[in-house]
Order: structure tokens, then C-alpha cells, then sequence
């Protein structure tokens, strides 16, 4: 025998089904007979006019600016911004195209994410000067089944109260950091001929190339070095190699208060030579870089190192020490343990030596096997 459905029942499934509908109202197309197209139609001939672009979410709130044909962050001491990044998400606002309009109404703009910078949509405001060339309320991503192709997200324009739903990349990162220029630089491991990790007392550790594109010993025992795991060797020469930070702070005001320095100096076969000065403060390593060019370092690599055209001229080295000193020099740059540690590396952490193996022990007659 079925039970009757008591009153309170009754309402909970009323609600539900209601709250369904309403939802499948919002996000039924209103008209199927409008002909719409990109979001902002204007965006794409007034891009090269943009030189600011404000983002607020309830997450953070920032700016980028632009100097010359450099992207910079505001709030994180006018630090280099990501000029790919910045020019991807202009151009994937301007490639927006409007699907579907949705609604007016400000009571229904929780459900689609679109309700402002107080919620959870993320505002993005571009700025040619003082004048506003185009703003975006980014909203929830509209899911779809496998294979269904470009993504789908819920948009108002600023300024006006209609919704769309809008088709293209439109994934704007929220938060300050993931805007920030991480690559420090990108110095290509067949290139380093020699490393030296000196410690606070003078001892240094060093490793160099033994005439074979990736593979590395010290220079006591050539091929024979042991390292503390296969690959070390070639790891620490692969330190510079699309080296990312994971944060950033002016030198300027910067102490390393009692921590020990460790200084790191990366020679490449054609005389470019990297300096480091890496200190442990805190559960952090901490880095700054200086460049250098000098000819007298020039060493003959192998044949199979030569034609991967990796190598530089005085002049391409000249300007590449240019470069890293202009944008690195007053900064301090946070690594994590893997770059760190490298970095860091005493001739103890690096290599094994024979006189450290385990000796056998002697058989239960005192006699050695």
C-alpha cells in the first residue's frame, strides 16, 4: 500500500521543480530569431589602442598596464606581467561570440554567475588612457558533453543588464601571481660547459660537461663520478633551463638577515656566465641573478653540442647579459625545493666517493668473505 505524501513532502518536490524551471527559463535562448555575433564588436580594430586592463573578483583585485610594448603588474611593484598571457586574453575577448541572449533580470544573475565582481564572476575592464574601451562579467562556464567542442561561459557586457551565453576561450585567470612574467629565464642545457657551487666557507662543488652533449662528472673523476642519483648531474645544469619562479620581491628592502649565501655560476661553452646568490629563509629559497659576458670562458664543445645551433655569438651573449641584467638585477626571486636545493648544492649532497661505501661484514667465523 503506498503512503500518502504528507504536506511537507508535497513542498520540497513543489520547490524543486520550480527552481528547475526557472533555471531552464534563464538559459533558454529568448529569441531564436536574433543574429548575434562577436560580444564586442569594436574590441578587435581598438586592441592595439589598450593600455590598461583592471580585473576585481571577490578573489583579488588588480591591475596590468602597458609601457612601450611591455605588459606590466601594478600591484606587484610594476613587475613584468606575462606579455603572451596578456595577449592571449585580449585576443580571446575580442574572438567572443555571443550564442544565446539570457536574462535582464538582476534576481536570476547568482544562477549564471554573472551578478558582478561581489559574486562570483570575475570583471575585466579594458582602458585605452582614462576611456573604457570595453568591460566584461565573466560568469560560470556552461557545461558540455564530450567532443561538443569550444568552451561556453554566461557574460554580461558591463554597464548593461542583458546576459548572453558566449562560445570561446574564455578561462580569465582570477588571481595576481598567475598574471606575473614566471619565466626568469631560459639558458638551454647543452649550453653549460661548467657549474660551481660555492659554499659560505669557500668550498665548492663543480661539475662540467665530459665532451658528450648531457652528460656531466666532476672534474676529479670525469666519467667516473658517482652522482647521489643518476640524473643529478644532469639536473643542475638543467637549472636555468625554463627557470620559473614562484614569487617575486624588489631587491631593494630585501634581507637575508643571518642566513648563509650560496653562490652558483653557470658557464656556458660560448662565455656567458650566470651568477647566483641563493640563501634558506623560512621554508623559502631565495635568489638573485647577475649576468656577465666574458670571452676568456669560450670553450670548444663536442661536435654533436655544435649542431644543435644552440650556441651564441660575443654579440647575441652581449645582448642576452643586456637583457637579464635590465630585468633581473633588483629583484629578488622565490624558487622551490627542487631549483633551490640545486642551487644550494654542497659537494657532500652531489657525489659519492668510494671511501663512503658500506664495507661488508665479517661471516659468523671471523673471517672476511
Amino acid at each position: 500500500m503506498i503512503k500518502k505524501l504528507n504536506s511537507f513532502t508535497i513542498l520540497v518536490i513543489v520547490t524543486v521543480v520550480m527552481s528547475l524551471l526557472m533555471l531552464m527559463t534563464i538559459q533558454r535562448p529568448r529569441d531564436n530569431n536574433e543574429d548575434y555575433s562577436l560580444l564586442f564588436p569594436a574590441l578587435y580594430e581598438q586592441l592595439g589602442e589598450v593600455d590598461k586592463i583592471t580585473f576585481n573578483s571577490s578573489q583579488d583585485q588588480f591591475t596590468l598596464f602597458k609601457q612601450g610594448e611591455d605588459w606590466f603588474v601594478k600591484e606587484r611593484w610594476d613587475h613584468l606581467a606575462d606579455f603572451n598571457l596578456v595577449k592571449r586574453a585580449l585576443i580571446d575577448i575580442a574572438d567572443a561570440k555571443i550564442l544565446e541572449r539570457k536574462t535582464s533580470n538582476p534576481e536570476y544573475y547568482e544562477l549564471l554567475g554573472v551578478e558582478g565582481a561581489e559574486g562570483s564572476s570575475v570583471q575585466v575592464t579594458m582602458f585605452s588612457g582614462e576611456q573604457e574601451v570595453a568591460g566584461l562579467i565573466l560568469g560560470n562556464e556552461r557545461e558540455l558533453g564530450q567532443g561538443q567542442g569550444t568552451r561556453r561561459f554566461y557574460v554580461r557586457r558591463a554597464g548593461e543588464e542583458g546576459s548572453w551565453l558566449a562560445e570561446g576561450y574564455l578561462n580569465i585567470n582570477p588571481l595576481m601571481l598567475n598574471w606575473i612574467k614566471s619565466e626568469v629565464m631560459n639558458i638551454a642545457r647543452e649550453r653549460i660547459t661548467q657549474v660551481n657551487i660555492i659554499q659560505p666557507n669557500g668550498e665548492t662543488a663543480t661539475i662540467v660537461n665530459l665532451g658528450q652533449k648531457d652528460k656531466f662528472g666532476t672534474p676529479e673523476m670525469g666519467a667516473k663520478t658517482v652522482f647521489k642519483y643518476n640524473l643529478l648531474g644532469y639536473d643542475i645544469a638543467s637549472t636555468l633551463y625554463q627557470l620559473r619562479m614562484e614569487d617575486v620581491q624588489p631587491l631593494d628592502g630585501f634581507s637575508r638577515e643571518d642566513s648563509e649565501v650560496v653562490t652558483a655560476e653557470f658557464i656556458t661553452f660560448d662565455g656567458l656566465k650566470i651568477t647566483t646568490e641563493t640563501s634558506f629563509i623560512d621554508g623559502y629559497y631565495f635568489t638573485t641573478f647577475f649576468a656577465e659576458s666574458d670571452q676568456s670562458l669560450v670553450t670548444t664543445p663536442s661536435k654533436d653540442i655544435i649542431e644543435l645551433g644552440v650556441l651564441k655569438t660575443p654579440e647575441e651573449i652581449q645582448q642576452e647579459v643586456d637583457k637579464f641584467n635590465k630585468e633581473l638585477t633588483a629583484w629578488v626571486y622565490r624558487f622551490g625545493g627542487f631549483v633551490g636545493t640545486n642551487l644550494m648544492r654542497a659537494k657532500a649532497d652531489m657525489v659519492t666517493t668510494s671511501g663512503n661505501a658500506i664495507p661488508m661484514p665479517a661471516d659468523m667465523m671471523g673471517v672476511a668473505p
